[in-house]
């Protein structure tokens, strides 16, 4: 797979932590460096993880349908782009209910946000290991990015967060292109469009 394939899997992948991050920065009149650093390490961190677990959860089973796993791969990255164009039409309470929290924030919440925002991130690495990719690399790349986008969208959350509510419908459609373009291209690589054309 590609670099610059894994970069666009890892922008699409953050969206929501950065919209996250950009909300609750956007309600603190003094955000610090402990606060960027929670945010960007702990929603890092777990866009990181997840993508590893479910690539090593792939692995375990590729053997046993090979014959039909970028079926499999494309119905997941399919799964997880319609989720997300369906989170850019809907009204997004969760988000609006974060921007009243200001102060510190405790770690249970974080943790809970951390693993709300990256549960799309599973379902992608098992579809690499299903699709044969190999998932060590692109989670690190996955979660850096996360990391190093949700801290920009810390420091600059008071400036930028409403710009961003505004667009974020649009983020989302883009970042769900992206991942069933990528769903679509394991299918040519298999020859499934082969004759059609």
């Amino acid at each position: 797979m590609l670099l610059l394939q894994v970069l666009g899997i890892s922008v699409a992948l953050s969206i929501d932590a950065m919209v996250v991050a950009l909300c609750w920065s956007a309600t603190c009149k003094h955000v610090t460096t402990k606060h960027i650093f929670q945010f960007a390490a702990a929603f890092g961190f777990f866009q990181f993880l997840m993508p590893l677990a479910g690539g090593l959860a792939g692995n375990t089973v590729a053997d046993l349908v090979s014959s039909w796993d970028h079926w499999i791969a494309f119905a997941l990255l399919a799964w997880v782009s319609v989720s997300m164009v369906r989170e850019a039409f809907s009204e997004e309470e969760e988000e609006s209910d974060l921007c009243q929290v200001c102060g510190t924030i405790p770690w249970g919440t974080l943790l809970t946000l951390s693993v709300a925002t990256s549960l799309d991130a599973l379902a992608v690495g098992f579809s690499f290991a299903m699709a044969k990719f190999p998932i060590l690399w692109p989670s690190v790349v996955i979660g850096s990015v996360c990391f190093v986008l949700t801290a920009i969208a810390v420091m600059l959350g008071s400036k930028l967060s409403s710009k961003a509510a505004r667009h974020s419908a649009k983020l989302s459609l883009f970042g769900a292109a992206v991942l069933f373009a990528i769903g679509l291209k394991v299918l040519y690589e298999h020859d499934v469009f082969q004759g059609l054309f």
